[in-house]
């Protein structure tokens, strides 16, 4: 029989080694603190899930409602994609999942009527004369860094649907460079013009823009 005295002692380390493998868990668990400017699909591309997994594994109604100081859970992310890459190499998820709109990608460049002269910058000219400019470019690479889509597709867009202009509207509400609609996030500066139409690409990919 067991005394009093050391079944206290077994129990107490069966609730300590309890403790401590709760404790583990929750060290691993997969969790992200929001900041302020975050986006639930911001949070998905730099952490290697999908803003899908995100809204389920914390029962989100409301995709656009986070606030800063958050702690969500991250879901299922990537196993490809978790060990330690660089930078330029995590860019590689994007390139696979735009492989599928390669021949929306060829019909673009037919429908836009690019032509063969360069921009001073270097960027295209559409031949009706449209650029995407100095900031299009910009935010042309930036686009394609986010999505594997080539540069020179996100300036003919910019282009056509802008003309390089930062400040760009429209009487239906479609504003900068990319010519996004409202829902698609805020267009005060080049980079949230860029996160409104990286939202715009992840939900509607090329056909957002009629592709």
């Amino acid at each position: 029989m067991i005394s009093k005295k050391r079944q206290w002692t077994v129990t107490s380390l069966l609730s300590a080694a309890s403790l401590f493998i709760s404790g583990i868990a929750t060290v691993n668990a997969e969790t992200y603190q929001v900041k302020s400017g975050d986006t639930l699909s911001k949070i998905a591309l730099e952490n290697n899930t999908s803003v899908e997994n995100i809204i389920a594994s914390n029962n989100l109604t409301n995709e656009d409602l986070i606030y800063a100081g958050q702690v969500i859970e991250l879901g299922e992310r990537s196993k490809s994609m978790v060990d330690k890459v660089a930078p330029q190499e995590q860019a590689k998820p994007a390139e696979n999942k735009a492989a599928q709109p390669t021949q929306n990608q060829a019909t673009y460049a037919a429908n836009a009527s690019v032509t063969s002269a360069q921009a001073s910058n270097g960027g295209i000219v559409l031949s009706n004369g449209n650029t995407a400019g100095a900031q299009g470019s910009y935010a042309a690479a930036r686009m394609a860094e986010m999505t594997g889509v080539p540069a020179s597709t996100w300036e003919a867009i910019i282009a056509r649907e802008s003309n390089g202009q930062v400040n760009a509207a429209n009487a239906s509400g479609a504003s900068g460079l990319f010519q996004t609609m409202p829902g698609w996030g805020s267009t005060a500066t080049v980079d949230d013009q860029i996160q409104a139409a990286y939202n715009a690409y992840s939900s509607q990919g090329l056909s957002a823009w009629g592709y």
